[in-house]
């Protein structure tokens, strides 16, 4: 579904991202792990367009997307979540959702009907608030939510483009561990050929999650493998994995 040959990303004599041979099957759950530093946000930043790669290809369903902008991509179907989440704070939850489905429907310069007052709209902003549990917060100010409802709120915009690529940049952080299963129960509700990748810190949820993990270490690809896999590879624990699970 998403592939990257040869990505390679300098910033004059740093180099981030170095030589990133990637693939995320469509229907993946995947995850990228890796210790601070490591390029991760970097990586997610190539594969969205925020960033131009130095060397190197990003493919989507084979099509070459390297030079596409942002915009076109999520056009295209790949969404993201931000490592610091990016929502209209003085806009309520409600508002937020249907400003992003509006967009996804065409619909979100209608001069003569406002996209709020459209039922599809409405409608489809009240599913994605119920598969997030976000019914009681429509009518508050995103301002008003505790960080970890905030992230809720930035992944239920993110389902509201209808992706094909689901790129979550560590979705539970500011998430109190007793509702991270909010976030899985979100990501079982989407259909089964949807490639989602996952940046995250919190490795109980990677493991409950990933089916694939790849770790990332100083901008290069270190390891991949089953969870098992990982698990049981002592480089990966030594450079990360061990201190990582003793966190």
């Amino acid at each position: 579904m998403l592939e990257t040959r040869g990505l390679c990303k300098s910033f004059g004599a740093l180099e981030v991202a170095r030589e990133i041979d990637f693939r995320l099957e469509r229907g993946a759950r995947h995850a990228l792990i890796g210790p601070n530093g490591a390029g991760k946000t970097t990586f997610v930043n190539l594969l969205t367009g925020v960033l131009l790669p130095s060397r190197g290809n990003v493919l989507l369903e084979g099509e070459d997307v390297t030079t596409l902008a942002q915009a076109k991509r999520v056009k295209r179907g790949i969404a993201r979540t931000f490592q610091i989440n990016q929502l209209f704070r003085g806009l309520t939850v409600q508002e937020n959702l249907c400003i992003a489905v509006s967009e996804r429907l065409g619909v979100g310069g209608a001069m003569l009907r406002p996209a709020g007052k459209r039922a599809d709209v409405i409608d489809e902003a009240s599913r994605l608030m119920e598969i997030l549990k976000l019914g009681e917060d429509a009518g508050r100010r995103v301002v008003e939510l505790p960080y970890g409802r905030q992230r809720l709120v930035e992944l239920a915009i993110a389902l509201g483009l209808n992706p094909r690529v689901l790129l979550l940049d560590e979705p539970a952080a500011g998430i109190p561990s007793a509702e991270s299963h909010i976030l899985l129960d979100a990501i079982a509700t989407l259909p089964k050929d949807i490639a989602v990748l996952i940046i995250e810190h919190d490795m109980d949820l990677v493991f409950r999650f990933a089916d694939r993990i790849t770790v990332l270490v100083s901008g290069a690809i270190f390891a991949e493998g089953t969870p098992a896999e990982i698990a049981a590879n002592r480089e990966v624990r030594a450079v990360y994995l061990g201190s990582a699970l003793d966190a």
